[in-house]
């Protein structure tokens, strides 16, 4: 079953993104990249179609199950690195 759209999860991170940050990394989803030194997964999806998406972008990052994806690119990495993350829902 899948996640409806903007649902929090146990562990995540988000961040608001420009139209042409979410160019960049909307073909990434499901990728890990790292946070805070934390491997987590991007979620693009909801955002396809682009050009029927309108802002705000809100990147979510989930830090469970993060082992079991591929590897974002250092392009995308370093795109992640300058984005405002807040962390919500940390696991106790």
């Amino acid at each position: 079953m899948s996640k409806p759209f903007n649902q929090l999860y146990p562990d995540q991170a988000v961040a608001i993104c420009t139209r042409e940050q979410a160019e960049a990394l909307m073909n990434y989803d499901h990728h890990t990249v790292k946070i805070n030194g934390r491997a987590g997964i991007m979620l693009t999806s909801e955002w396809m179609p682009l050009e029927e998406h309108a802002p705000p972008f809100l990147l979510t990052v989930v830090f469970r199950y993060a082992e079991k994806h591929p590897p974002a690119p250092a392009e995308i990495q370093s795109l992640v690195d300058g984005l405002r993350f807040q962390v919500r829902g940390q696991a106790r």
